[in-house]
């Protein structure tokens, strides 16, 4: 498959032209001499012939009708800015079809700062969580409908799948309802790009999602912030539509680097992703056959099988304690909570990795398990939407004042930047508490 964005970028070069345009560093990788500057070469500006993002008729329109085909959208279009940028977009496009929106309370926090720009309304779907953060759980069908029935003028439902911990809920089934209330199906799937080429059927287009977002560096060899926006060939919008909304956010001078790598990617996904991701599956199935023999708990995740999510818990340790003990073996987690870790695997970790994390887990010690009582989340009262709450007058009080106070900023536990409180809902005392734990010690709220 050719790479039109590359291969321009290879080819100009070639040409030795002295650069009188940005970047600063003139592509010149000798007089600024540093790992960084062999890159500066190939990091371009919209120079002639390398088209613009945000208004694409080249090189960087080919490659996304090539990545397009490669995920069976009605069509594809990169971001620079990572999925935060592909969220500000889908919920501007929303929002031209009404204010009140369906969303999984598990949504990034990207999410709520966009309803607050665009003075949405979001309804709460709280997952069934198993852990005190509203991080883990699931979204069931029969949520989405009574919420749908409930709120039918609602103008999207919103979900997020996988969640950061590799759950995943029932998008086809979800769907089936959203086409019945006339309302589409928005997924935030930022964690689950490789789903596509696993040949299981499980990507959000193939489960009837209208339009979703791919954070391509998460799960790909992408460099980071390079991301897709797909969407289905029934849902009815324009290529121009939604690069007119993603202008509205991302940089005019989007990163060439970035949409090489996404460019690149093409190739690696027409030629070896299906295999390589197919050998990974087996590889983190023997990772999981010796955690079962040692007795270390560990979600199923049979679909966003690239997550393998340790239950610390179950062999004595806090989410904390086990991330330690790897970390001192040399190994870097993606995330970790009081009872879980997780560990995100791609084909680019070599079996080396796999010997590698396999030694530093026969070297637990297994204690007996611990059992800590979890007061689940439950969702705040809502006094005001959150963008009117966001731009009134405010002040930054300790946490441990603020109960039944109004909440003016969005407050996360970042990662994974899910919100515990979003403006206009009135801290509880069990928001204090889970504010206190995550050491966010002071909040701004509504004078």
């Amino acid at each position: 498959m050719d790479t039109p964005i590359y291969q321009f970028v290879e080819q100009w070069n070639q040409k030795h032209y002295t650069r009188f345009h940005m970047p600063g560093h003139k592509g010149n990788r000798e007089v600024y001499n540093n790992s960084i500057s062999a890159v500066f070469p190939y990091d371009i500006t919209e120079i002639e012939g390398a088209d613009v993002l945000f208004a694409s008729d080249g090189i960087i329109r080919k490659s996304e009708r090539r990545a397009a085909e490669l995920f069976g959208s009605k069509d594809t279009v990169y971001s620079a800015g990572g999925s935060t940028l592909c969220i500000q977009t889908m919920v501007g496009l929303a929002a031209k079809r009404g204010k009140k929106i369906i969303a999984g309370r598990n949504a990034h926090m990207a999410f709520i700062h966009a309803c607050i720009l665009f003075q949405m309304d979001p309804i709460w779907i709280l997952p069934q969580t198993v852990d005190a953060y509203g991080v883990c759980g699931l979204i069931t069908s029969e949520q989405v409908e009574n919420t749908l029935r409930e709120h039918s003028d609602s103008c999207a439902v919103y979900l997020t799948s996988p969640d950061y911990l590799g759950n995943t809920i029932d998008l086809k089934r979800i769907s089936e309802i959203c086409k019945a209330y006339g309302v589409p199906l928005f997924c935030d799937n930022a964690h689950g790009a490789y789903l596509k080429f696993t040949g299981e059927g499980s990507h959000p287009l193939d489960q009837g999602v209208d339009i979703c977002c791919d954070s391509a560096h998460k799960t790909l060899p992408v460099l980071t912030g390079g991301a897709y926006l797909h969407w289905s060939k029934s849902f009815e919008i324009s290529v121009e539509e939604v690069k007119k909304m993603m202008s509205l956010f991302g940089s005019s001078s989007p990163s060439y680097l970035i949409l090489q790598s996404l460019d690149l990617c093409n190739r690696y996904l027409s030629e070896s992703a299906f295999m390589d991701y197919q050998i990974l599956k087996r590889r983190i199935c023997q990772i999981k056959e010796q955690l079962s023999q040692q007795k270390i708990g560990f979600l199923k995740n049979q679909v966003d099988f690239a997550k393998l999510t340790i239950d610390a818990n179950s062999i004595g340790y806090t989410g904390e304690e086990l991330k330690e003990q790897l970390h001192q073996a040399g190994i870097e987690a993606e995330y970790y909570n009081q009872q879980y870790v997780v560990y995100l695997l791609s084909p680019m970790n070599c079996k080396e990795d796999d010997d590698i994390f396999c030694k530093a887990l026969q070297t637990l010690s297994i204690r007996p398990q611990k059992n800590f009582y979890v007061d689940h989340y439950q969702l705040p009262p809502k006094d005001r939407l959150p963008f009117e709450a966001y731009w009134q007058d405010a002040k930054v009080i300790p946490i441990e004042q603020a109960e039944k106070r109004i909440a003016a900023e969005t407050v996360a536990s970042c990662p994974p930047g899910v919100p515990l409180i979003v403006p206009g809902e009135i801290i509880t005392e069990q928001i204090k508490k889970i504010c206190k734990n995550s050491r966010n010690l002071f909040i701004k709220v509504v004078k």
